[in-house]
């Protein structure tokens, strides 16, 4: 089975918004076994929508599209579909039965044009969207499927994962597949790559690297003709790696890092405390995601201005003169003040340069420190990070959480 992905509307061909609906769907497909051979991103225009689902439907097996399912008037994918597929519009009394639920449970005027979203191309299915009120679309050709889904992408994931993964599952038959990720942090695509070449894995695993900042993902999918079949492929390949990876290796599938470093806190009933300079508080942000954080983070500081981390750290002057605030000197005294002043057992602190402005001879921009104080120890890391602001501090913070995490798991 081959697929194509069509997301539909002027706000992502006008660069107002960001696809992610696409990447998304690409990789539950991929998880499937599913090549995904083309993205196509159209307007909400009819002659464009008509001419791309025609385009789509000459190539692929399976075409999913998102987006111009609502009941304005620029929501013309189901009629778009019915025109192409000659399969006039058909109206859908349950549909429209939870369209009226929809709005009288949120005490709600129902607008006539919200019934729009009842009508469906003859012979569809509709999928039932447990966020919105349009519902997707499941509809079999000779030779072909259409899934058709919302374009907000929470209304989106929630009818794929409910609805279409499930039916894309049994359409398989005859074989199994198995999937999992590898998530890793502190190590390039390329070495990773390098630790794959000097195994063996077997024609029926399929490996993906999925870069991220200063992250990757190794996604393995194996196709067998029985599940237990596909488990063991999926072994032979995931244990050899992850003996190569070793400490870069942080969790697999959803894990997060922040995740990762709750669980390995509370497990060894550590509390922490976090200062911040050129982060701004990301890292605390990130920590803070996790719920049931409060059992480990005690608090947090932006100690922006030098004052604070004289005040409130216990940084100083002399430091501060002497090795300015961006030094291993001044990240080592954070992370000691911020721990004694929560009294937590661990301290992190992140003092650098974000840029553009800031850098000296001797500091560029992108120069970072981060500490670890523990009452018994401070290790400090100089860091140098390359990109625009926003990057170097996500650069910044993602490197003091894998920090904590190495110095947890030692």
């Amino acid at each position: 089975m081959h697929a194509e992905l069509l997301t539909i509307g002027s706000e992502l061909t006008s660069g107002a918004t960001l696809n992610t609906n696409a990447a998304y769907l690409a990789l539950r497909l991929a998880e499937l076994g599913i090549p995904c051979q083309r993205h196509v991103t159209v307007s909400d225009e009819s002659p464009s929508l008509t001419a791309a689902l025609r385009e789509a439907l000459a190539r692929c097996d399976l075409l999913i599209t998102t987006g111009g399912l609502g009941p304005t008037f620029d929501d013309l994918t189901m009629e778009r579909i019915a025109h192409v597929t000659g399969r006039p519009l058909r109206f859908h009394a349950t549909v429209a039965t939870t369209i009226r639920r929809f709005y009288s449970r949120r005490h709600r005027r129902l607008q006539r044009a919200a019934l729009r979203q009842a009508w469906l191309p003859q012979g569809g299915q509709p999928l039932p969207n447990p966020l919105g009120t349009a519902p997707g679309l499941w509809l079999q050709l000779p030779q072909q499927r259409i899934i058709a889904l919302p374009g907000v992408p929470r209304e989106m994931r929630a009818i794929m994962e409910r609805s279409v993964l499930p039916r894309l599952k049994r359409l398989g038959a005859g074989r199994a597949i198995e999937s999992l990720t590898l998530r890793t942090a502190g190590i390039v695509e390329l070495s990773i790559e390098a630790m794959l070449r000097r195994l063996r894995i077997p024609p029926n695993v399929q490996v993906g690297l999925y870069p991220h900042l200063r992250m990757v993902d190794v996604r393995l999918t194996a196709t067998a003709p029985s599940r237990s079949a596909a488990r063991r492929a999926l072994a032979r390949v995931e244990r050899p790696l992850r003996r190569a990876l070793g400490e870069d290796l942080y969790g697999t599938d959803e894990d997060t890092l922040e995740a990762v470093i709750g669980r390995l806190l509370v497990t060894h009933r550590k509390t922490l405390a976090v200062a911040e300079s050129c982060t701004g508080g990301l890292v605390c942000d990130r920590l803070t995601n996790v719920s049931g954080s409060s059992r480990y983070l005690r608090a947090g500081i932006v100690a922006y201005h030098n004052d604070i981390k004289r005040r409130q750290l216990g940084v100083s002057d002399d430091v501060l003169t002497r090795d300015g605030a961006v030094s291993a000197q001044v990240a080592g005294r954070m992370a000691n003040g911020v721990r004694r002043l929560a009294r937590t057992d661990m301290g992190l602190a992140i003092t650098g340069i974000a840029g553009p402005t800031g850098a000296t001879r001797n500091k560029p921009v992108g120069l970072v420190y981060l500490a670890l104080a523990d009452g018994r120890r401070t290790i400090t890391r100089r860091c140098q990070f390359f990109g625009d602001r926003l990057s170097i501090k996500m650069q910044a913070a993602q490197t003091a959480l894998d920090f904590l995490r190495r110095h947890l798991i030692r």
